[in-house]
């Protein structure tokens, strides 16, 4: 039988889409792939070759390195193709040379394919150039965990004099020891220095601080591998670069057009949605009731949609004066053939002024899980108002909202559209046990709200506000985000 041959291929930093093509299409056509504890198992969906985790994380190998080769050896002896993939790059710190020197021993044919290395991507991601004109022209990397026994021990003494930038892989476990040695081989404590964990994963997070207290820093944010460790005047670059992470709880058929907006103005989107929503029946004595009010309200683009949808609905509202609360409402009301007014101030009495003396029987058409913030101001001035629900709002039940819940430390900004987006975020918290970890995620992090029900929500719920846009639309939401934060 004829010998396989083996590619070293290098997964880059985490995220599916740093592979390079190469990778990519090397990982769906190999009959064998063995890899490292891997950033996404997205990065295997839907490959058909025979799958062996061989990961190795600190102090926990599934397969010793002599093991690896060994099976390399076997599988591409068997005349497979074999493809060892490997986070980051094969031969910085993967030890790709070891297996390509086992490989060539025994006459296999074996070729690398480079991937994008931790050492400068997490940085990068984490908004920290490792050169940077005027800053830093010079990188320096190293293994902050070396093996035991390891003949030529990092001279951290020199290390700490040459300047430049200093990022030091795989030194979560021996952190204090490292900056010790760098401090005490020359380099100022208050050299600026930060901590990227996990780069490239949607929970990456990042710290900064300096060699004086990083350490600290680390314990009490919890930093666990893979972490890289960053030290130089690049460092404080992150202020301006880096892109903060927003939470998007809105229901699954927005979370599209929200991701769009978000990236045009320099987030980086994490969705999440929080509610989904279930449409109820008309109630049979709807157009009796529209026929009643003098005036019908809608809250929101969603219920317009579902009662325009109805051509006896659209027929009976062709007469009535049209209140759309929010631009929004107003644009999908508008896609209708309607002529809808907006008042100027999202409000009961922002309503009042532009009702008063044309209106004194009004209809709201909206979701169940409203807020009677407006019914209840308008009734207290002495409108007649009916509600018709015309959907429910529950819980969304959708993974990304649980692995919200899980990363919610390194989340930079909660937006918050409807009161229910944060009552059932928070509920779905404590139904994992992880409540008390979300409200210190939400106390740290900015928490911004649409309107005035969803911001008295959040405070109900003991959960402060940092921003609500006078114009209570997501996208102003984005701009007044982007002007503070």
């Amino acid at each position: 039988m004829a010998r396989g041959k083996v590619y070293l291929v290098g997964a880059g930093p985490g995220d599916p889409e740093l592979m390079t093509l190469k990778a990519k299409r090397l990982v769906s056509e190999a009959d064998v792939i063995l890899y490292d504890r891997l950033l996404d198992p997205k990065m295997l969906d839907g490959v058909k070759a025979e799958l062996i985790d061989v990961g190795k994380t600190a102090g926990r190998h599934k397969l010793s390195q002599d093991g690896i080769n060994r099976l390399l050896i076997e599988k591409a002896e068997a005349g497979n193709v074999v493809v060892r993939l490997k986070g980051g790059d094969p031969y910085l710190f993967g030890r790709g040379g070891e297996e390509a020197l086992a490989l060539l021993e025994r006459g296999i044919h074996v070729e690398v394919v480079p991937g994008v290395t931790s050492a400068i991507a997490a940085p990068e991601l984490a908004g920290i150039p490792v050169t940077h004109r005027g800053v830093a022209s010079s990188l320096t990397i190293v293994t902050g965990h070396e093996e035991p026994g390891k003949n030529g021990p990092l001279d951290w003494n020199a290390i700490a004099r040459l300047g430049g930038t200093l990022v030091v892989l795989m030194g979560v476990s021996r952190l204090e020891k490292n900056i010790a040695a760098l401090i005490g081989g020359g380099r100022s404590s208050q050299t600026p220095a930060a901590i990227v964990e996990k780069g490239g994963w949607p929970d990456q997070k990042m710290i900064s601080g300096t060699l004086a207290n990083i350490a600290e820093l680390a314990r009490m944010a919890k930093i666990k591998p893979p972490a890289i460790l960053v030290v130089g005047d690049v460092v404080g670059l992150s202020r301006k670069l880096a892109k903060k992470k927003i939470a998007i709880l809105r229901p699954a058929a927005q979370q599209e057009e929200s991701r769009k907006l978000a990236e045009a103005y320099g987030f980086l989107p994490i969705l999440a949605p929080s509610i989904a929503l279930v449409e109820r029946p008309l109630p049979p004595d709807l157009l009796e009731r529209i026929r009643a009010a003098e005036c019908v309200a809608f809250t929101s683009a969603n219920g317009a949609a579902l009662a325009l949808k109805n051509e006896a609905v659209r027929s009976s509202l062709a007469e009535k004066m049209i209140v759309a609360i929010g631009p929004k409402t107003s644009q999908a009301l508008i896609s209708y053939g309607l002529r809808p007014q907006v008042p100027e101030e999202y409000s009961s009495e922002g309503l009042m002024r532009m009702l008063s003396g044309k209106c004194k029987h009004i209809l709201f058409l909206r979701s169940a899980q409203g807020s009677q913030y407006l019914s209840e101001g308008l009734r207290s001035s002495g409108l007649l108002v009916d509600d018709i629900p015309l959907y429910e709002v529950v819980a969304s039940h959708d993974p990304r909202l649980d692995e919200l819940i899980k990363m919610a430390r390194s989340v930079d900004i909660f937006a918050f559209t409807s009161s229910s987006t944060a009552r059932n975020l928070l509920e779905r918290a404590r139904e994992l046990g992880l409540e008390k970890e979300l409200r210190e995620a939400l106390d740290c992090a900015t928490v911004a709200a649409i309107g005035k029900p969803t911001a008295k929500e959040l405070e109900r719920l003991g959960l402060k506000v940092n921003i609500m846009p006078r114009v209570f639309t997501f996208e102003a939401m984005l701009q007044a985000l982007k002007a503070e934060v």
